[in-house]
């Protein structure tokens, strides 16, 4: 699903217009990040105002209803909305509360669980008992139970250690590149956004700085540099040496990858 907002204002934005393309992993960097998902969301749409469009079609007052399944939010933290500790009772209250309709609970649960790589046995658990690694992929778990067609992820790979970011991404990619689905990560830390993402949108005092190809624009965008916007610490390196050393690296994503390069420029 495509997302395009034009002139749309609300009580943390001014005038911000911008795509998110179908079926890509789009960051969003910068103050008010997490915001601009809720915005995106639908979830704090009673104040906004302008024109909002999925797949071109244009989102009313009237039609909130087509597309309130389609996207969903993983918000940073998990929020407990039932008050209930048991894992399968808490994942039939959400099919009840969001109204997915299913033929059978345990089966559409367990398919859930499965895209994860949770075991089932995790539902005679309390939500209480769950790792933090393991909360998050709950919450995963949870909101592929609308089968949306937008995944909007809030900090995903905060407080994770490498092993557990591997292997969230590798259920993004998953997402991404066999179901289509159309993923949104907020981050603070342009490292994971620029190994992860390949289209960004820079916010800056409410409005949007810029957008476009990751990599181009954390290499390219002088406004980043003007605004003292933190880069990747890679992409930093890089820009270093071309300065100071006078050598043009290759753009690299992978650490590794930089190292080999830097090796046979120096042989």
């Amino acid at each position: 699903m495509e997302i395009k907002f034009s002139h749309v204002n609300s009580k943390d934005f001014t005038d911000i217009s911008f795509v998110i393309p179908k079926g890509e992993i789009t960051g969003i960097y910068g103050e008010d990040g997490d915001k601009l998902l809720k915005l995106i969301s639908l979830k704090a749409n009673e104040d906004m105002k302008g024109i909002i469009y999925f797949d071109k079609k244009r989102k009313l007052r009237s039609n909130y209803y087509l597309f309130k399944n389609d996207i969903v939010l993983v918000e940073a933290l998990f929020n407990n909305l039932f008050n209930v500790d048991n894992v399968y009772e808490y994942f039939v209250l959400y099919i009840r509360d969001k109204k997915i309709e299913v033929k059978d609970n345990l089966e559409k649960i367990k398919g859930a669980l499965k895209i994860v790589g949770l075991d089932d046995d995790i539902l005679d658990r309390r939500i209480s008992t769950l790792s933090f690694s393991e909360l998050k992929l709950f919450q995963f778990a949870l909101a592929f139970l609308s089968n949306p067609k937008v995944i909007l992820l809030d900090e995903p790979f905060r407080g994770l250690d490498l092993s557990k970011e591997k292997k969230l991404v590798r259920i993004i990619n998953r997402l991404q590149e066999k179901f289509l689905k159309t993923i949104v990560i907020y981050s603070n830390n342009p490292n994971y956004l620029y190994k992860y993402t390949n289209y960004l949108i820079v916010l800056y005092k409410n409005k949007v700085l810029a957008l476009g190809n990751t990599s181009d624009v954390f290499f390219d965008n002088k406004e980043l540099t003007l605004y003292k916007i933190k880069k990747p610490d890679i992409v930093e390196f890089i820009l270093l040496v071309e300065e100071k050393k006078k050598v043009k690296l290759p753009r690299r994503k992978s650490v590794m990858d930089l190292i080999k390069d830097i090796y046979w420029n120096v042989k």
